[in-house]
């Protein structure tokens, strides 16, 4: 009987040291939980009064929005820890002093505004003229293509040659001589800008798509296209002028691939013997054998 009561005090002896050491871990995770908590940590806080649409370079630079500490318990999931993560950003609310900035109250300029100006590019500006079905390759044209800009008009002999009709037309030349008239039944037709980029047809700026690579032995897939007779340019600011002043009933575009390259192309002056007049095939030799490696 002893050696039993022995085991019983034994074992309760043990049992009751393990509670004692998980009761012990579990008051000490408690309190390095209140501890933690209790930590002051760097947060990004508004350190004076912010309106909404401010820019977040301007508040960081001037002191209105800083680094500050803040309890780890008081902070909320979308904190912003690092200045850096809002800047170039504009604010999307007023933000009282003392507040702890989140990730909510900046956003990027586009996502606060209705305004398409956002989708120019830096140095660029949008130009529009109209068009027709004709004129612009049957209206097969997109959002993002490239195309080169032709205009034609009455050729006039002027100081640097032959312009269409005068400096705007021509696309910047010098202007005619006074004096000086068109030849009779004469007509150019010259390039006025090449690979000039498509922001919209109408009111649509298109889809963002993927361009698969180009397999000469797969056909394209084609989807059908915006159809408006407005066409909308992006080119810098200082050559909108020409495009406004080139006279757009005398423009018409060929649409080029996105890796064209720019050269110089002479103007065409009519009438002139053409390439055609002369047997000449625009492919440089026999159109069936073309683009099959022949």
């Amino acid at each position: 009987m002893s050696s039993r009561r022995t085991l019983i005090l034994i074992g309760a002896l043990v049992i009751g040291a393990i509670a004692a050491l998980l009761i012990f871990q579990y008051v000490g995770g408690i309190e390095d939980k209140a501890q933690g908590d209790a930590q002051l940590v760097p947060i990004v806080i508004a350190a004076g009064d912010v309106k909404k649409g401010q820019e977040s370079n301007g508040l960081i630079d001037g002191g209105l929005i800083a680094v500050g500490e803040r309890r780890r318990a008081d902070l909320p999931a979308n904190a912003v820890a690092r200045v850096e993560d809002i800047r170039g950003q504009i604010a999307a609310l007023d933000i009282a002093p003392g507040t702890i900035v989140t990730s909510a109250m900046f956003a990027a300029t586009a996502d606060l505004t209705d305004s398409n100006s956002s989708i120019l590019r830096d140095g660029m500006v949008a130009v529009t003229v109209s068009t027709d079905q004709v004129r612009s390759v049957a209206g097969l044209v997109k959002p993002g293509d490239y195309v080169n800009i032709m205009v034609n008009g009455s050729c006039v002999d002027g100081p640097e040659g032959l312009s269409l009709g005068g400096a705007a037309a021509s696309g910047g030349g010098e202007a005619p001589a006074p004096g000086v008239a068109a030849p009779t039944g004469v007509q150019c037709v010259a390039l006025l800008y090449q690979k000039a980029r498509i922001l919209a047809i109408g009111r649509s700026f298109g889809s963002p798509v993927a361009v698969a690579p180009v397999d000469p032995s797969v056909a394209p897939t084609t989807t059908e296209a915006p159809t408006s007779d407005m066409i909308t340019f992006e080119v810098p600011a200082d050559q909108a002028q020409y495009v406004a002043a080139a006279g757009q009933g005398l423009m018409y575009f060929a649409l080029v691939r996105p890796d064209y390259a720019p050269t110089p192309i002479d103007p065409a002056r009519f009438p002139l013997p053409l390439p055609g007049a002369l047997g000449f095939t625009p492919y440089g030799g026999d159109p069936e054998t073309q683009g099959d490696g022949q």
